[in-house]
């Protein structure tokens, strides 16, 4: 019976209404909209990854920036650091970084993460607490190199398992998170920083710098112990246990089918060549190295707060240089929240719009920063600069995730692929800054800040590039398709064709 025009529209309507409301759930959080069991899947999913992803993350942040808010707070005076030892300190824990980073990475794909991960670090955790008793350079440039050694990998390692676990609508979101921590880190440790020497400074007989180190261990030391009980491994490999069921793990791998039975075996040469010769890879690795690139200008804020008081003694306590410095990583959160929601939503999954849109920003900024006086006769304008030259930082989970999409059902190629983001990011913070960041030169780098704003207009234009390649080639492969299911359909009709002459004939 044919249905009639009335209760056409209004089950038409009703579908539309249903949309919509799906759609504003999709909008604010994407399993929202899901059936209640994989609701309940991805709920364990968040409860474990994105925890611990955030956790550790936040501690790795929490230990790495420690250095620069000591810097700032007593150490460069108490260990004679005049130079350009800060930069040292930064090559040597890149080098390490670099050398680290792959096998790390490929270690990943054979081992459980419930165990690597943790061990990492508590590797960096006791480290940490050894660079509370530093007394000269060789010191710092030594256990810098091994606490990287420990560090190196962990956020690749961390995005390569949510690459496993989560679809392609739901990662950037998840990344964009974990990325979050990277910036609430650093702030953290400015106020911390600020606390320390406000309250512990001379206490026990050590100055407040060194108080720092001894909190942000002990902090981390509380974080390590839930992820030995609860770490899950990639869905492949994971079994059911305490947290997840053997129908759930079931249901994780046929939500993410290029990824959730492939289980890494032995390295294959097609797979070592694909590492090397694969162009999105090289782009990707390129966006990264320009992003780091590009998050160096920020450096400059503690570093100007603390050159005012040269040009005019007290303009600003050590509590103040500290804490004045963290709303560039408040806007870092909120940029980094709206650009990875608009890719998973209304952009569908796209991301090179949100990195052209930051790098593009960014490059303005850091031109505007080379290209006025660095000690204005008012402030608040550089001051606005420096609190908005976070951009590119709030779009690196942008590629990260795009790394995960591109490489997604090649555990060993996206594991590789994904440590190579930090390796190029290494080589940046390795090479660049003794050129153009110079810790004697700073705050007024102006060929640091114009040489950045080069590096985001590459940025913005490799995006592009990448892009531009993966649509020409999604584009070449549903010609092939089409042009394939057209031929099929030819044979199809030849053969019946011929099926009913030959049923004449007889």
């Amino acid at each position: 019976m044919a249905q009639s025009p009335l209760l056409e529209t209004n089950s038409h309507n009703a579908g539309d209404t249903k949309n919509r409301k799906s759609n504003w759930r999709r909008l604010v959080w994407d399993s929202w909209d899901k059936p209640p069991e994989e609701r309940k899947l991805i709920l364990k999913m968040d409860l474990t990854l994105m925890t611990f992803g955030c956790l550790s993350t936040f501690i790795k942040y929490l230990d790495k920036s420690n250095l620069q808010s000591a810097f700032v707070s007593g150490m460069k005076e108490d260990m004679s650091l005049y130079g350009n030892e800060m930069n040292y300190a930064t090559t040597a824990y890149a080098v390490a970084s670099i050398i680290g980073l792959w096998p790390c990475n490929l270690t990943l794909t054979r081992v459980n993460p419930r165990w690597f991960i943790p061990f990492l670090e508590i590797g960096w955790t006791i480290l940490t607490f050894c660079q509370s008793a530093m007394t000269k350079a060789t010191h710092m440039y030594v256990l810098r190199a091994l606490v990287a050694i420990f560090e190196t990998g962990h956020f690749s390692a961390v995005i390569y398992l949510c690459g496993a676990w989560y679809q392609k609508k739901e990662l950037a979101r998840r990344v964009a998170i974990i990325n979050i921590t990277t910036a609430i880190g650093p702030m953290f440790s400015s106020y911390l920083q600020a606390a320390a020497y406000n309250g512990l400074n001379g206490a026990h007989g050590r100055a407040g710098w060194r108080w720092l180190f001894i909190i942000d261990g002990i902090i981390s030391l509380g974080i390590i112990i839930p992820q030995v009980l609860f770490y899950p491994d990639v869905p492949a490999r994971q079994k059911p246990d305490r947290l997840f069921s053997e129908r759930e793990i079931e249901l994780a791998r046929d939500r993410n089918p290029k990824e959730g039975r492939v289980k890494q075996g032995e390295f294959t040469m097609k797979q070592v060549k694909r590492w090397f010769f694969t162009l999105d890879i090289w782009l990707l690795w390129l966006i990264s190295f320009c992003n780091d690139i590009c998050q160096q200008p920020m450096n400059s804020m503690s570093y100007w707060f603390k050159a005012w008081n040269t040009i005019k003694p007290g303009s600003y306590t050590v509590a103040q240089i500290n804490n004045y410095t963290t709303p560039i990583q408040a806007v870092i959160v909120i940029l980094t929240i709206i650009m990875a929601w608009s890719s998973d939503t209304f952009l569908q999954g796209r991301r090179w719009p949100a990195l052209v849109f930051a790098s593009t920003s960014a490059a303005i900024i850091f031109l505007s920063l080379a290209s006025t006086p660095v000690f204005p006769t008012h402030r608040a304008g550089r001051w606005i600069l420096y609190y908005l030259s976070g951009f590119c930082q709030a779009s690196s989970s942008l590629f990260w995730a795009w790394t995960q999409d591109t490489l997604s059902g090649d555990p060993a190629t996206r594991a590789f692929a994904s440590a190579g983001l930090n390796v190029w990011a290494y080589v940046a913070d390795a090479t660049i800054p003794l050129g153009i960041f110079q810790t004697v030169d700073q705050p007024g780098v102006v060929a640091g800040n114009y040489g950045a704003a080069g590096f985001a207009i590459l940025h913005s234009l490799t995006a592009l590039t990448l892009a531009y390649v993966q649509h020409t080639r999604k584009q070449g492969e549903a010609d092939t398709i089409e042009h394939s299911d057209d031929n099929d359909a030819s044979d199809s009709q030849i053969n019946k064709s011929g099926a009913t002459v030959g049923t004449l004939a007889v």
